[in-house]
């Protein structure tokens, strides 16, 4: 098991390339919140602006459990599409209802992605996208949805990174991981092994860091 200190994170939020999209599988109590904190930190220090996508208050849960860990973050410098939901967090520039046609959905969602990245280069964290596949009831809507994530795939000006709880997955209809993983450019695992948050590169462009455990402590994480 290597440490995973704020250089080597770095490092690999960098070497992930603009029109790529990194899959986060979460599997343990803090993951969701440390990783969108560690982006979202490497994204200020970098200069690059953030947008997050916020599913029925996924990104106030992650405030929460930072304040829990110690971690005071508000995130009012990062853009924030909200679908769903009733708590504000962050800058929040467009609120989109859970249509019950996802064509709706994905249809003003685009033009709102459009017009963000027709500014130059983000990053977008996607936080709660596993609720949306909760309420897809059939599977024409199930590859509407990821058919339109395929096409956001190779945006020059995205770099993405979605977050997903992987204990809500056994509960959803259609399980979005195998084709979320076909999509990804990367795929790793978060997951509790010895008592530290412990990321699992289970698919990368770089093949000698697959498979390889990288463990962060949260008070070690805390400092960067």
């Amino acid at each position: 098991m290597r440490p995973a200190t704020k250089e080597t994170a770095y490092r690999f939020l960098e070497l992930a390339s603009f029109g790529d999209i990194v899959l986060m599988e979460d599997d343990s109590p803090y993951g969701t919140a440390i990783a969108t904190y560690v982006i979202v930190k490497y994204a200020r220090e970098a200069g690059i602006p953030v947008y997050i996508d916020d599913v029925l208050d996924s990104l106030s849960l992650v405030g929460k459990h930072l304040k829990f860990l110690g971690i005071d973050e508000d995130f009012s410098d990062v853009s924030v599409i909200k679908t769903g939901g009733i708590e504000n967090v962050g800058n929040v520039i467009e609120r989109l209802p859970v249509e019950s046609e996802p064509i709706m959905y994905i249809t003003r969602h685009r033009e709102i992605t459009r017009e963000i990245l027709s500014r130059g280069r983000h990053i977008n964290i996607v936080l709660g996208m596993e609720r949306m596949f909760a309420f897809l009831g059939n599977r024409r809507e199930f590859y509407l949805f990821v058919t339109y994530l395929k096409e956001l795939l190779g945006n020059r000006n995205r770099k993405a990174f979605y977050i997903l709880n992987r204990n809500i997955i056994p509960g959803i209809k259609f399980n979005p991981l195998p084709e979320l993983e076909e999509i990804a450019s990367t795929v790793v695992e978060i997951r509790i092994k010895d008592g530290v948050h412990v990321v699992i590169p289970k698919k990368a462009l770089f093949v000698e860091i697959i498979g390889k455990e990288f463990a962060g402590k949260l008070e070690e994480i805390m400092r960067w």
